[in-house]
């Protein structure tokens, strides 16, 4: 296969089909190594991942509770009760989606107080990175004056040096 893509040559299909049999065993391998249990088992540590397992436990307990003649069941061909416990199930439930809710609310409560900390340290740190370029503009600007003045002294030096060897000079060829 290698040596076909080398030579600018298509990949035969075996061995396409080949790459794909085993990405599909690496999947199965991977997947029956327990992982699926360990993400269920971490999962399920979350308290609302553990009311609604509670939930749906109690859904397959009343839905699989032999028929008890004593409180009225009707015998069914399966022997099960036919009859839930709504209420129960809608008590757990509400109760879940209020976690829920309030476990949210709060969660967003704070990204909230976390986005307004960070807009103020945006800002600040904006502001004292204004200041930092207005110092350093500042004293950019304060070097370069002194330059300026020194570069106008060192013309005012040669000024005046330039005007005496011009003097010296003319009085050297008026002196022959």
């Amino acid at each position: 296969m290698l040596e076909a893509v080398r030579s600018g040559g298509k990949i035969p299909e075996q061995a396409n089909m080949s790459n794909c049999m085993s990405l599909r065993d690496l999947a199965a391998e991977y997947k029956g190594k327990g992982q699926e249990d360990d993400i269920k088992k971490q999962l399920m540590k979350e308290e609302i991942l553990i009311r609604i397992q509670e939930t749906t436990k109690l859904i397959h307990e009343t839905s699989s509770k032999p028929v008890d003649e004593s409180n009225g069941g009707s015998n069914s061909e399966s022997g099960h009760i036919e009859k839930m416990e709504w209420d129960s199930l809608y008590e757990l439930s509400a109760n879940v989606m209020d976690d829920y809710t309030r476990h949210v609310d709060s969660i967003l409560a704070d990204l909230d107080q976390l986005y307004q900390k960070q807009y103020l340290w945006q800002e600040s740190a904006f502001v004292i990175d204004s200041h930092r370029g207005a110092a350093v503009i500042g004293k950019a600007e304060g070097w370069m004056k002194l330059k300026e003045q020194h570069l106008d002294h060192k013309l005012e030096e040669f000024e005046r040096s330039a005007s005496v060897i011009k003097s010296t000079i003319e009085r050297l060829t008026t002196g022959k």
